[in-house]
């Protein structure tokens, strides 16, 4: 019974994306014709698309802290590709993303519509383009949100802090917001650090499904009540990462499986 329920979920899943970008896509053709910006119509789509994802996937939301207003530069752990959705639901904002996902079929050319900002992170003279573009896009309409792990994990603990990605909010003395979002599933179920968290090497369709199988996904989401400014960027990448750890609960204490992130 739960394999269907978690097919019709997949399948209503992707036709409320499809819809919503569909609805997007056809006035923003007006919107661009008369020279109007795209960022409020962007914001209300990814708004309901956000909700409609948490509704769908059978989600409750607990935000703990009051979420930043525009303009806004704020970083978060990072645990799945169902973060971009609870973030979208509650604020005005796009995202810093790698740049291999601009080539994912459909999904990238949407992603390049909606305004997200891509960084190639094996060229290090690509921080110039993408510091400037952040620059570009911190604006009265919308903050961005930046995961400086630089990948996915099972959320065991906080991974180190990449002090390239924070060039701009460093050397502008840009006031940084952090995040951290944490999820739990139902007793019974799969743990969370493997049904919902995408890290390892398991397929997007099938960890989808996996995904899509979870009874109730409690979601969590921590905004801290500071905000920190350093010029140098790798003292700044040091104390967001305390103040993110210092805000996160573990979703695993031990883990079946080998996870070992990269180093930098």
């Amino acid at each position: 019974m739960y394999r269907i329920i978690a097919i019709i979920k997949i399948i209503l899943l992707l036709a409320h994306t499809f819809t919503l970008y569909s609805l997007y896509g056809f006035f923003l053709l007006f919107i661009k014709i008369f020279g109007l910006r795209f960022e409020p119509w962007r914001n209300r789509i990814l708004t309901w698309w956000g909700k409609g994802i948490i509704n769908i996937l059978s989600m409750d939301v607990d935000v703990d802290g009051i979420p930043p207003e525009p303009p806004f530069f704020l970083v978060s752990n990072h645990l799945s590709y169902i973060d971009v959705p609870i973030y979208t639901s509650m604020l005005k904002t796009t995202f810093v993303s790698k740049m291999e996902i601009k080539h994912w079929p459909f999904i990238g050319f949407m992603a390049k519509t909606l305004g997200i900002i891509f960084t190639d992170r094996r060229k290090k003279r690509d921080v110039t383009r993408v510091n400037q573009e952040i620059s570009e896009q911190l604006n009265e309409y919308q903050g961005v949100i930046l995961f400086p792990e630089g990948m996915t994990s099972p959320g065991k603990e906080i991974l180190k802090f990449r002090p390239p990605l924070l060039e701009h909010a460093a050397s502008e003395n840009i006031e940084v917001s952090y995040s951290a979002v944490r999820y739990r599933t139902l007793k019974g179920s799969l743990p969370a650090y493997k049904s919902v968290c995408w890290w390892g090497n398991v397929p997007l369709h099938k960890h989808l499904y996996l995904l899509a199988s979870n009874k109730k996904i409690k979601v969590t989401v921590r905004f801290g009540n500071d905000r920190l400014s350093n010029p140098d960027r790798k003292i700044l990448a040091e104390e967001l990462h305390r103040k993110v750890s210092c805000i996160f609960l573990p979703m695993a204490e031990v883990l079946d499986e080998d996870f070992v992130p990269p180093e930098f």
